[in-house]
């Protein structure tokens, strides 16, 4: 028997991934460079067509710049990006990295979402990335804050696809904004219902550092744009130029 916990134990840390099984469908991973199956990648709901100029999420009438929430909302952010729509596979995805202590998924999915962000014109104005925070109570809870595990892939794929005529690289910001108050789950709630939990649910510290900075904050869902919206606004009540957003899905509008 314990020739063969042995055997077990050199296949599981040698073979397999540490999450050894694509979070879609369940198929058993190994060595690899990727964190889905082969098959559950290709078929990832990706945003492709006219996309909101303000959070990122697709638009269905093409001669309209901004999506029904932003231009309801008049939200702060200057501009967005969403890598995948909120259903089927990418819903699965991001329950995987938030719920089932992937953390490493949620690098991954950053990483694919930095590359894609390199192609886009607004992302050489960025001075500093900085993720959705989670509270305290709450990353206890969870062990890590998904939307920095993104935002830390998101700098991996920019520095593998920055070219030299590119003269800097945004800088991870992770102590700047803090979630000052525990806010209940958002979901199933409406748009007021959001807005009015968030009110004042984060501040922002060390003001002197970005005073005046471009700032891409990112998190996992765009859904009504609540969360977002706040974290926004209190960067620039503190002294932020800009604020951009990036999400790995969007709910369609």
């Amino acid at each position: 028997m314990e020739i063969v916990s042995k055997f077990f134990a050199f296949l599981e840390n040698n073979l397999f991934l540490k999450n050894g099984t694509c979070p879609i469908c369940g198929k058993v991973l190994f060595i690899t460079d990727h964190y889905l199956c082969s098959g559950c990648e290709e078929e990832l709901p990706w945003i492709n067509g006219p996309t909101c100029e303000g959070c990122g999420r697709l638009v269905f009438v093409t001669n309209r710049p901004r999506c029904k929430a932003c231009a309801i909302g008049n939200f702060p952010f200057t501009g967005g990006y969403a890598w995948l729509h909120y259903h089927h596979s990418g819903k699965a995805l991001v329950h995987a990295i938030k719920f089932k202590n992937r953390p490493n998924l949620g690098i991954w999915a950053g990483t694919q979402m930095g590359r894609e962000l390199a192609k886009i014109p607004w992302v050489k104005e960025i001075d500093f990335i900085m993720p959705v925070p989670l509270h305290q109570s709450r990353l206890e809870d969870r062990g890590y804050n998904q939307s920095e595990k993104i935002a830390r892939g998101i700098v991996k794929g920019l520095a593998e696809s920055f070219t030299e005529s590119h003269n800097k690289l945004p800088l991870l910001k992770l102590q700047t904004l803090r979630r000052s108050r525990n806010t209940p789950h958002q979901v199933g709630q409406g748009r007021e219902e959001r807005l009015t939990n968030l009110l004042g649910a984060f501040s922002a510290e060390y003001l002197e550092e970005f005073q005046g900075k471009t700032i891409l904050v990112v998190d996992d869902v765009l859904t009504t744009g609540a969360t977002l919206a706040e974290v926004a606004t209190t960067l620039l009540e503190a002294g932020a130029k800009e604020v951009y957003i990036a999400t790995v899905c969007a709910v369609a509008e």
